[in-house]
């Protein structure tokens, strides 16, 4: 991928024309040419000056992208042999309709299901079934519920009974999201899946679900947008920097044959939103963004978020990057991609770009799907059985944490160990990441 028209963002977008599309002068949508559109329409939907999303199969109302109606009614669809058969009233994927710009992904319509309460330890809601077709590669389930808890895998569609919560408890960073596949090991088949959602409090949560359908492929490609926060200290060499340096991130990725082929770029104006939260990751997914004349914006692209500065609000230090969901989706804009703290990428003042992909490099690795090889305590894996595993007894100095030094022969190189030493960055990509990796809902297959 050519990655050098980005490096011309900062000035195309610094001095535009007052009459370039923003929300100083736009109510609806700003589109990837600079028009500005009414934002009421499925193909161009939003309000304020943001960047027109395509909600179809979703409906736009008062530019914002709603359910068209609740999903359903599989009828005995899918499902092969030992697999168990659909049934009247599951979400049938099959009929789910094309989503513009990824090919093979569908979207369905959002459905709606009432939490009850779980005992004493939170709210679950009733099973929810899908009914997944015989070309489905990947489906990802997503509560929209601003406090909901990790999903529950809870029977498969051979009619094995999963409960990964437990699991997915343990792991530090969550996210309610739900990925099938979860790897090579734990593959996506046809017929009936159930899940359960999990939420802070008791009431209705909407969930997106989505399926890519066709082939899975050796090799993929998928869009990504280079989006800069004003107000982030990156001045136009640092933007030279991070362009030149983004062969670091074909390096890793290459070894899972996947590539970018669509580039765009663009920069948020709001200066506030340099520094932001971690949990507050929605406003910077939501915010503005003036489109790039040399290299426009793209719909329903990755989209990478460079801030100032990302702050924890678990540890309260800074973060050097996150991912919006694990995995995320182009189709929640909440989701629609990852950030990272510039700042923490610096040495003596001077940017280490090289660094910062790898972080980038990582984080979407998360977007797609992946999770930590070994979590900081050493006690929780991913699923995939050929990636490395730190475990606890490595902890020599038993601080608690283990570190790229006590893990050096135990997959401290991994792309998606859960640190990494500056001067020491992780090389490797394993076969069964690149499988999952490969599979996930936004790739487009070569």
């Amino acid at each position: 991928m050519k990655w050098t028209a980005a490096a011309l963002v900062l000035l195309t977008v610094s001095g535009c024309p007052s009459d370039q599309c923003s929300a100083d002068n736009c109510n609806g949508c700003c589109d990837n040419t600079g028009l500005c559109r009414s934002g009421l329409t499925a193909d161009a939907c939003g309000v304020q000056g943001r960047f027109c999303l395509a909600c179809m199969p979703l409906v736009c109302t008062n530019g914002a992208c709603t359910p068209g109606g609740a999903g359903g009614g599989g009828g005995g669809t899918g499902g092969g042999s030992g697999t168990v058969s659909c049934q009247s009233g599951d979400l049938d994927l099959k009929t789910a309709a094309p989503s513009p710009g990824f090919g093979s992904l569908t979207v369905t319509a959002q459905v709606t299901q009432a939490v009850t309460i779980l005992g004493q330890a939170g709210f679950q809601s009733d099973p929810i079934a899908l009914c997944v077709p015989d070309d489905a590669v990947a489906v990802v389930v997503d509560p929209l519920a601003a406090n909901a808890l990790p999903s529950s895998y809870v029977e498969g569609a051979a009619g094995e009974k999963i409960d990964l919560s437990s699991l997915d408890a343990l792991i530090r960073w969550v996210t309610p999201q739900l990925m099938l596949p979860r790897g090579p090991e734990v593959p996506l088949v046809a017929g009936r899946h159930q899940v359960r959602f999990f939420n802070t409090q008791s009431g209705p949560v909407d969930v997106m679900v989505t399926v890519r359908r066709g082939a899975r492929g050796a090799a993929s490609s998928f869009p990504v947008n280079l989006v800069f926060v004003a107000g982030s200290g990156l001045t136009q060499t640092d933007v030279d920097a991070i362009v030149a340096a983004a062969g670091r991130f074909d390096t890793l990725y290459g070894q899972a044959g996947i590539d970018v082929t669509q580039l765009g770029s663009g920069v948020i104006q709001n200066t506030a939103l340099a520094v932001i939260n971690d949990n507050d990751l929605g406003q910077l997914a939501s915010a503005p963004i003036t489109s790039s004349t040399t290299a426009p914006l793209i719909p329903n692209a990755v989209n990478l978020y460079f801030a100032q500065e990302v702050k924890s609000t678990d540890t309260a230090g800074t973060l050097l990057g996150k991912a919006m969901g694990i995995p995320g989706a182009p189709s929640v804009q909440s989701r629609n991609g990852v950030v990272v703290s510039v700042d923490a990428h610096r040495s003596n003042g001077t940017l280490d770009a090289n660094a910062l992909w790898v972080t980038l490099s990582h984080e979407m690795g998360h977007w797609h799907g992946l999770r930590h090889t070994s979590e900081r305590n050493g006690r929780t894996h991913d699923l995939i059985n050929d990636t490395p595993e730190c475990p606890a007894s490595l902890d020599a100095n038993h601080d608690g944490l283990l570190d790229s030094v006590e893990c050096a022969n135990n997959g401290a190189k991994n792309l998606m160990f859960w640190t990494y030493d500056f001067t020491q960055p992780p090389t490797t990509v394993t076969p069964g990441q690149a499988w999952l990796l490969n599979s996930a809902v936004t790739m487009v297959p070569k």
